[in-house]
Protein backbone atom coordinates (compact mmCIF):
# COMPACT_ATOMS: atom_id res chain seq x y z
CA UNK A 1 0.00 0.00 0.00
CA UNK A 2 1.56 3.54 -0.81
CA UNK A 3 1.50 5.90 1.79
CA UNK A 4 0.33 9.15 0.85
CA UNK A 5 1.31 11.63 3.69
CA UNK A 6 -1.44 14.80 3.91
CA UNK A 7 -1.76 15.49 0.53
CA UNK A 8 -2.37 19.16 -0.23
CA UNK A 9 -2.03 21.13 -3.95
CA UNK A 10 -0.02 18.65 -6.25
CA UNK A 11 -0.10 15.91 -3.59
CA UNK A 12 -4.04 15.55 -4.08
CA UNK A 13 -3.22 15.48 -8.12
CA UNK A 14 -0.82 12.70 -7.19
CA UNK A 15 -3.28 10.46 -4.78
CA UNK A 16 -5.77 10.75 -7.25
CA UNK A 17 -3.32 9.83 -10.13
CA UNK A 18 -2.36 7.07 -7.85
CA UNK A 19 -5.90 5.68 -7.16
CA UNK A 20 -7.01 6.10 -10.75
CA UNK A 21 -3.69 3.78 -11.74
CA UNK A 22 -5.67 1.13 -8.98
CA UNK A 23 -2.61 1.64 -6.73
CA UNK A 24 -3.88 0.67 -3.33
CA UNK A 25 -3.61 3.91 -0.88
CA UNK A 26 -3.68 5.18 2.77
CA UNK A 27 -3.71 8.48 3.18
CA UNK A 28 -3.25 9.88 6.76
CA UNK A 29 -4.58 13.80 6.55
CA UNK A 30 -6.35 16.63 8.74
CA UNK A 31 -7.49 17.82 5.57
CA UNK A 32 -9.81 15.05 4.09
CA UNK A 33 -12.44 17.59 2.99
CA UNK A 34 -9.90 18.89 0.05
CA UNK A 35 -9.82 15.45 -1.44
CA UNK A 36 -11.83 14.68 -4.37
CA UNK A 37 -14.81 12.15 -4.12
CA UNK A 38 -12.73 9.41 -6.57
CA UNK A 39 -10.11 9.55 -3.95
CA UNK A 40 -12.13 9.51 -0.53
CA UNK A 41 -14.01 6.83 -2.17
CA UNK A 42 -10.94 4.62 -3.97
CA UNK A 43 -8.15 5.12 -1.15
CA UNK A 44 -8.07 4.49 2.71
CA UNK A 45 -9.06 8.21 4.11
CA UNK A 46 -7.35 8.05 7.92
CA UNK A 47 -7.28 10.89 10.59
CA UNK A 48 -3.78 12.15 11.52
CA UNK A 49 -2.75 15.92 12.33
CA UNK A 50 1.36 16.78 12.30
CA UNK A 51 1.35 16.86 16.13
CA UNK A 52 0.93 13.32 16.44
CA UNK A 53 3.83 13.12 14.38
CA UNK A 54 5.20 9.76 13.21
CA UNK A 55 4.32 7.82 15.81
CA UNK A 56 0.54 8.55 15.34
CA UNK A 57 1.35 7.72 11.29
CA UNK A 58 2.89 4.36 12.46
CA UNK A 59 -0.23 3.51 14.35
CA UNK A 60 -2.63 4.32 11.46
CA UNK A 61 -0.13 1.97 9.11
CA UNK A 62 -0.70 -0.46 12.07
CA UNK A 63 -4.52 -0.41 11.88
CA UNK A 64 -4.66 -0.58 8.65
CA UNK A 65 -3.21 -4.07 8.22
CA UNK A 66 -1.75 -3.47 4.54
CA UNK A 67 1.74 -3.98 4.08
CA UNK A 68 3.26 -0.61 2.68
CA UNK A 69 5.14 -0.30 -0.48
CA UNK A 70 5.96 3.71 -0.21
CA UNK A 71 6.09 6.71 0.86
CA UNK A 72 5.21 10.08 -0.57
CA UNK A 73 4.72 13.54 1.03
CA UNK A 74 1.97 15.01 -0.17
CA UNK A 75 2.68 18.29 0.99
CA UNK A 76 6.15 20.80 1.28
CA UNK A 77 5.26 20.44 5.36
CA UNK A 78 4.92 17.01 5.74
CA UNK A 79 8.38 16.22 3.71
CA UNK A 80 10.37 15.32 7.13
CA UNK A 81 7.82 13.42 8.61
CA UNK A 82 7.24 11.48 5.46
CA UNK A 83 11.21 10.44 5.33
CA UNK A 84 11.33 9.25 9.42
CA UNK A 85 8.21 6.77 8.21
CA UNK A 86 9.47 5.44 5.22
CA UNK A 87 12.85 5.03 6.96
CA UNK A 88 11.37 3.42 9.98
CA UNK A 89 9.58 0.91 7.29
CA UNK A 90 12.56 0.07 5.61
CA UNK A 91 11.13 1.87 2.16
CA UNK A 92 12.94 4.27 0.17
CA UNK A 93 13.51 7.64 2.01
CA UNK A 94 15.74 10.83 2.47
CA UNK A 95 17.81 11.04 5.24
CA UNK A 96 17.13 12.93 8.56
CA UNK A 97 19.63 15.42 7.27
CA UNK A 98 18.54 15.93 3.86
CA UNK A 99 14.46 16.14 4.90
CA UNK A 100 15.71 18.99 7.31
CA UNK A 101 17.77 20.88 4.61
CA UNK A 102 14.73 21.14 2.11
CA UNK A 103 12.76 22.18 5.01
CA UNK A 104 14.36 25.26 6.45
CA UNK A 105 16.04 27.79 4.61
CA UNK A 106 18.21 28.66 6.80
CA UNK A 107 19.81 25.03 7.13
CA UNK A 108 19.23 25.16 3.02
CA UNK A 109 21.77 28.46 3.21
CA UNK A 110 24.44 26.38 5.62
CA UNK A 111 24.16 23.35 3.44
CA UNK A 112 24.62 25.39 0.24
CA UNK A 113 27.85 27.22 1.83
CA UNK A 114 29.18 23.58 2.58
CA UNK A 115 28.68 22.06 -0.68
CA UNK A 116 29.77 25.14 -3.06
CA UNK A 117 26.19 25.93 -4.45
CA UNK A 118 25.88 29.07 -5.65
CA UNK A 119 22.87 31.28 -3.14
CA UNK A 120 21.84 34.45 -2.32
CA UNK A 121 24.00 36.12 0.75
CA UNK A 122 21.23 35.89 3.55
CA UNK A 123 20.99 36.31 7.47
CA UNK A 124 18.51 34.59 9.77
CA UNK A 125 16.59 37.30 11.63
CA UNK A 126 15.02 36.17 14.83
CA UNK A 127 12.46 38.13 16.72
CA UNK A 128 14.93 39.21 19.69
CA UNK A 129 17.62 40.06 17.20
CA UNK A 130 15.85 42.54 14.85
CA UNK A 131 17.45 45.69 14.52
CA UNK A 132 18.21 47.42 11.36
CA UNK A 133 18.59 45.40 7.74
CA UNK A 134 21.90 43.37 8.26
CA UNK A 135 21.87 43.45 4.39
CA UNK A 136 22.22 46.73 1.57
CA UNK A 137 18.72 47.31 0.65
CA UNK A 138 17.06 45.96 -1.64
CA UNK A 139 16.50 42.73 0.22
CA UNK A 140 14.13 39.66 0.45
CA UNK A 141 12.47 38.81 3.74
CA UNK A 142 10.89 35.47 3.47
CA UNK A 143 9.64 32.78 6.69
CA UNK A 144 12.17 30.19 7.18
CA UNK A 145 9.64 26.96 6.99
CA UNK A 146 6.82 28.21 4.93
CA UNK A 147 6.10 27.92 1.41
CA UNK A 148 3.70 28.87 -1.40
CA UNK A 149 5.89 32.43 -1.59
CA UNK A 150 3.69 33.77 1.19
CA UNK A 151 5.24 36.32 3.22
CA UNK A 152 7.78 37.02 0.83
CA UNK A 153 8.41 40.30 0.20
CA UNK A 154 11.14 42.49 -1.76
CA UNK A 155 12.15 45.09 0.90
CA UNK A 156 13.69 48.31 -0.52
CA UNK A 157 14.33 50.55 2.58
CA UNK A 158 14.05 50.57 6.01
CA UNK A 159 10.37 51.18 6.39
CA UNK A 160 9.39 48.42 4.30
CA UNK A 161 12.02 46.18 5.79
CA UNK A 162 10.50 46.97 9.48
CA UNK A 163 7.10 45.89 7.77
CA UNK A 164 8.38 42.75 6.39
CA UNK A 165 9.81 41.43 9.42
CA UNK A 166 6.77 42.25 11.67
CA UNK A 167 4.82 40.09 9.36
CA UNK A 168 7.44 37.25 9.53
CA UNK A 169 7.67 37.52 13.31
CA UNK A 170 3.95 38.23 14.53
CA UNK A 171 2.47 34.97 16.12
CA UNK A 172 -0.22 32.68 14.70
CA UNK A 173 -1.03 29.83 12.75
CA UNK A 174 -0.42 30.09 8.34
CA UNK A 175 -2.39 28.36 5.99
CA UNK A 176 -1.72 24.87 6.46
CA UNK A 177 1.23 25.60 8.91
CA UNK A 178 -0.04 25.57 12.69
CA UNK A 179 3.41 26.22 14.06
CA UNK A 180 5.88 28.35 12.17
CA UNK A 181 9.35 29.26 13.21
CA UNK A 182 9.14 33.02 12.92
CA UNK A 183 12.36 33.73 11.83
CA UNK A 184 12.64 35.78 9.12
CA UNK A 185 15.59 35.03 6.17
CA UNK A 186 16.70 38.53 4.71
CA UNK A 187 18.81 37.62 1.67
CA UNK A 188 20.06 39.64 -0.66
CA UNK A 189 17.74 40.57 -4.24
CA UNK A 190 18.94 38.56 -6.61
CA UNK A 191 18.25 40.23 -10.27
CA UNK A 192 17.73 37.50 -13.41
CA UNK A 193 15.30 35.44 -15.22
CA UNK A 194 13.60 32.71 -12.64
CA UNK A 195 12.91 28.88 -13.84
CA UNK A 196 12.39 26.19 -11.61
CA UNK A 197 13.83 22.70 -12.47
CA UNK A 198 11.23 19.89 -11.70
CA UNK A 199 12.13 16.19 -11.91
CA UNK A 200 13.01 13.52 -9.56
CA UNK A 201 15.45 10.58 -8.53
CA UNK A 202 15.09 6.95 -8.65
CA UNK A 203 17.39 4.09 -8.81
CA UNK A 204 18.70 5.25 -11.99
CA UNK A 205 19.40 9.00 -10.60
CA UNK A 206 18.20 12.11 -11.02
CA UNK A 207 16.19 13.02 -14.22
CA UNK A 208 15.42 16.57 -15.35
CA UNK A 209 11.80 16.84 -16.71
CA UNK A 210 11.30 20.11 -17.16
CA UNK A 211 13.09 23.54 -17.20
CA UNK A 212 9.86 25.96 -15.82
CA UNK A 213 9.94 29.15 -17.02
CA UNK A 214 8.69 31.40 -14.18
CA UNK A 215 6.23 34.72 -14.60
CA UNK A 216 6.64 36.78 -11.46
CA UNK A 217 3.96 39.92 -9.67
CA UNK A 218 5.43 42.89 -9.23
CA UNK A 219 7.17 43.91 -6.22
CA UNK A 220 7.04 43.90 -3.35
CA UNK A 221 5.67 40.58 -3.64
CA UNK A 222 6.62 37.29 -5.24
CA UNK A 223 3.64 35.79 -6.78
CA UNK A 224 3.79 33.27 -9.44
CA UNK A 225 1.48 34.42 -12.04
CA UNK A 226 2.65 32.02 -14.89
CA UNK A 227 4.76 28.82 -15.75
CA UNK A 228 5.95 27.05 -19.04
CA UNK A 229 7.43 23.74 -19.13
CA UNK A 230 9.59 22.93 -21.46
CA UNK A 231 12.23 19.92 -22.15
CA UNK A 232 16.00 20.77 -21.18
CA UNK A 233 16.83 19.86 -24.71
CA UNK A 234 14.66 22.47 -26.01
CA UNK A 235 15.34 25.52 -23.32
CA UNK A 236 18.23 28.26 -24.43
CA UNK A 237 19.43 27.64 -20.73
CA UNK A 238 18.76 24.25 -20.79
CA UNK A 239 22.38 22.36 -20.62
CA UNK A 240 23.43 24.86 -18.12
CA UNK A 241 19.93 24.09 -15.75
CA UNK A 242 20.42 20.71 -16.06
CA UNK A 243 23.85 20.29 -15.17
CA UNK A 244 23.24 23.21 -11.99
CA UNK A 245 20.39 20.80 -11.23
CA UNK A 246 22.20 18.08 -10.44
CA UNK A 247 25.11 19.37 -8.84
CA UNK A 248 22.07 20.33 -6.18
CA UNK A 249 20.28 17.13 -6.42
CA UNK A 250 23.82 15.59 -5.30
CA UNK A 251 24.55 18.28 -2.66
CA UNK A 252 21.75 18.03 -0.77
CA UNK A 253 21.57 14.19 -0.58
CA UNK A 254 17.98 13.87 -2.60
CA UNK A 255 18.58 9.97 -3.18
CA UNK A 256 14.67 9.34 -3.68
CA UNK A 257 11.21 10.60 -5.12
CA UNK A 258 10.63 14.15 -6.61
CA UNK A 259 12.45 17.39 -6.57
CA UNK A 260 11.62 21.50 -7.23
CA UNK A 261 14.30 23.76 -8.02
CA UNK A 262 13.58 27.30 -8.02
CA UNK A 263 16.84 29.63 -9.37
CA UNK A 264 17.66 32.89 -11.21
CA UNK A 265 20.35 33.19 -13.44
CA UNK A 266 22.29 36.27 -12.00
CA UNK A 267 23.97 39.24 -14.04
CA UNK A 268 27.23 36.81 -14.30
CA UNK A 269 25.27 34.64 -15.80
CA UNK A 270 25.36 32.04 -13.36
CA UNK A 271 22.51 30.08 -11.54
CA UNK A 272 22.05 30.75 -8.11
CA UNK A 273 19.78 28.74 -6.04
CA UNK A 274 16.73 30.00 -4.79
CA UNK A 275 15.25 27.58 -2.75
CA UNK A 276 14.89 23.43 -3.41
CA UNK A 277 12.09 21.56 -2.52
CA UNK A 278 12.19 17.41 -2.18
CA UNK A 279 8.07 17.33 -3.53
CA UNK A 280 6.03 18.20 -6.23
CA UNK A 281 5.36 21.83 -7.54
CA UNK A 282 2.20 23.05 -7.37
CA UNK A 283 0.25 26.00 -9.40
CA UNK A 284 -0.75 22.96 -12.06
CA UNK A 285 3.36 22.31 -12.78
CA UNK A 286 3.09 19.23 -13.15
CA UNK A 287 0.08 19.36 -15.45
CA UNK A 288 2.26 21.29 -17.79
CA UNK A 289 5.25 18.66 -17.81
CA UNK A 290 2.76 16.47 -18.63
CA UNK A 291 1.32 18.60 -21.20
CA UNK A 292 4.63 20.08 -22.55
CA UNK A 293 7.48 17.96 -22.35
CA UNK A 294 5.51 14.51 -21.85
CA UNK A 295 6.51 13.23 -18.28
CA UNK A 296 3.95 12.20 -15.45
CA UNK A 297 5.96 13.67 -12.60
CA UNK A 298 3.26 12.22 -10.45
CA UNK A 299 3.60 8.32 -11.60
CA UNK A 300 7.64 9.34 -11.64
CA UNK A 301 7.00 10.08 -7.51
CA UNK A 302 4.61 7.32 -7.14
CA UNK A 303 7.35 4.47 -8.62
CA UNK A 304 10.87 6.18 -6.99
CA UNK A 305 8.83 5.82 -3.68
CA UNK A 306 8.09 1.83 -4.41
CA UNK A 307 11.74 1.68 -5.47
CA UNK A 308 10.61 1.16 -9.21
CA UNK A 309 12.33 2.56 -12.29
CA UNK A 310 10.10 5.03 -14.23
CA UNK A 311 10.49 5.33 -17.98
CA UNK A 312 8.62 8.17 -19.32
CA UNK A 313 10.38 7.55 -22.68
CA UNK A 314 11.90 10.71 -25.15
CA UNK A 315 10.63 14.18 -23.80
CA UNK A 316 8.34 16.12 -25.77
CA UNK A 317 9.96 19.46 -27.72
CA UNK A 318 6.43 20.76 -27.14
CA UNK A 319 6.09 23.75 -24.35
CA UNK A 320 2.80 24.20 -22.13
CA UNK A 321 2.50 27.22 -20.64
CA UNK A 322 -0.31 28.92 -18.40
CA UNK A 323 -1.22 32.33 -17.23
CA UNK A 324 -3.10 33.31 -14.26
CA UNK A 325 -5.18 36.13 -14.92
CA UNK A 326 -5.62 37.71 -11.07
CA UNK A 327 -7.20 41.36 -10.59
CA UNK A 328 -5.25 44.45 -9.00
CA UNK A 329 -8.24 45.76 -7.44
CA UNK A 330 -10.33 44.53 -4.45
CA UNK A 331 -13.96 43.90 -4.49
CA UNK A 332 -16.42 41.26 -6.23
CA UNK A 333 -15.93 39.13 -8.70
CA UNK A 334 -18.35 40.53 -11.63
CA UNK A 335 -17.49 37.24 -13.92
CA UNK A 336 -15.90 38.34 -16.48
CA UNK A 337 -12.52 39.09 -18.04
CA UNK A 338 -11.70 42.07 -20.16
CA UNK A 339 -8.99 41.55 -22.95
CA UNK A 340 -9.21 37.75 -23.59
CA UNK A 341 -11.42 37.05 -26.64
CA UNK A 342 -7.86 37.15 -29.13
CA UNK A 343 -6.31 34.88 -27.08
CA UNK A 344 -8.99 32.45 -26.72
CA UNK A 345 -8.34 32.19 -31.12
CA UNK A 346 -4.82 31.83 -30.92
CA UNK A 347 -3.79 28.50 -32.67
CA UNK A 348 -1.93 27.52 -28.79
CA UNK A 349 -4.73 27.88 -26.87
CA UNK A 350 -6.10 24.64 -24.61
CA UNK A 351 -8.05 25.86 -22.43
CA UNK A 352 -9.27 28.63 -19.98
CA UNK A 353 -10.18 27.31 -16.42
CA UNK A 354 -11.96 29.90 -14.09
CA UNK A 355 -11.03 29.76 -10.67
CA UNK A 356 -13.10 32.28 -8.96
CA UNK A 357 -17.50 32.56 -8.75
CA UNK A 358 -18.69 35.43 -9.91
CA UNK A 359 -19.70 37.77 -6.62
CA UNK A 360 -15.99 36.11 -4.79
CA UNK A 361 -14.69 39.31 -2.91
CA UNK A 362 -10.98 39.11 -4.47
CA UNK A 363 -8.17 40.04 -2.26
CA UNK A 364 -4.91 41.13 -4.87
CA UNK A 365 -2.83 41.49 -1.46
CA UNK A 366 -3.98 37.33 -0.90
CA UNK A 367 -2.11 34.63 -2.99
CA UNK A 368 -4.97 32.66 -2.18
CA UNK A 369 -7.59 34.95 -3.37
CA UNK A 370 -6.76 37.06 -6.20
CA UNK A 371 -7.09 34.44 -8.92
CA UNK A 372 -10.41 34.30 -11.20
CA UNK A 373 -8.78 31.97 -14.00
CA UNK A 374 -5.97 30.65 -16.15
CA UNK A 375 -5.83 30.01 -19.35
CA UNK A 376 -3.57 27.63 -20.71
CA UNK A 377 -1.48 26.78 -24.02
CA UNK A 378 0.88 24.68 -25.94
CA UNK A 379 3.45 24.83 -28.83
CA UNK A 380 6.44 26.28 -29.51
CA UNK A 381 8.61 27.97 -26.38
CA UNK A 382 8.54 31.18 -28.10
CA UNK A 383 5.02 31.72 -29.18
CA UNK A 384 4.03 30.41 -25.36
CA UNK A 385 5.85 32.78 -23.69
CA UNK A 386 4.73 35.90 -26.11
CA UNK A 387 1.52 34.36 -25.09
CA UNK A 388 2.01 34.26 -21.31
CA UNK A 389 3.43 37.50 -21.46
CA UNK A 390 0.77 39.18 -22.86
CA UNK A 391 -2.19 37.61 -21.03
CA UNK A 392 -0.52 39.02 -17.72
CA UNK A 393 -0.33 42.69 -19.28
CA UNK A 394 -3.35 42.62 -21.47
CA UNK A 395 -6.30 40.69 -19.83
CA UNK A 396 -7.77 42.20 -16.97
CA UNK A 397 -10.44 40.84 -14.42
CA UNK A 398 -13.95 43.02 -14.33
CA UNK A 399 -14.89 44.01 -10.83
CA UNK A 400 -18.75 44.34 -9.98
CA UNK A 401 -19.71 47.83 -9.48
CA UNK A 402 -21.88 48.41 -6.26
CA UNK A 403 -25.11 47.58 -7.14
CA UNK A 404 -24.80 46.43 -10.16
CA UNK A 405 -27.48 43.28 -11.27
CA UNK A 406 -26.04 41.97 -14.85
CA UNK A 407 -22.81 42.59 -17.51
CA UNK A 408 -22.72 43.08 -20.86
CA UNK A 409 -19.86 39.98 -21.19
CA UNK A 410 -20.59 36.87 -20.68
CA UNK A 411 -19.98 35.15 -17.66
CA UNK A 412 -16.37 33.12 -17.43
CA UNK A 413 -17.19 29.58 -18.05
CA UNK A 414 -14.22 26.70 -18.47
CA UNK A 415 -13.62 26.80 -22.83
CA UNK A 416 -11.16 23.95 -24.33
CA UNK A 417 -9.50 24.99 -27.46
CA UNK A 418 -9.53 23.20 -30.54
CA UNK A 419 -5.66 21.17 -30.78
CA UNK A 420 -4.32 21.32 -34.37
Amino acid sequence: MLIVVQPLSAGVRLAARAVRAGIPCLIPTQFPELLPPEVTAGATVVDWHPELGVPGLLRRVEESGARPTGVVAGFEYVVPESAELARTLGLPALGAEAAEAVRQKDVMRRRCAERDIAFPRSVPVAPESAGPCPLPFPVVVKPVDCGGSLMVSLCRDAEEYERALAAVHRPGEVKFHPSPRRVALVEEYVEGPEFSLDGWVDGAGPHVASVTTKFLSDPPDFFETGHIATAPAHSPHGALLEEFARRVVEAFDLTVGPFHIETRIDRGGRPVLIEVGARLAGDCIPELVLAGPGVDLCAAAVDAARGVRHEPGPLSPVSAGLAFVTTDRPGPFAGTLSGAEPFLRAEEFRGLVPEAEPGTVLDPADIFSNRVARLHFEGDLDRVERLVASVLTEVEVDIAAAGATGTQRPVLKEKEGVRA
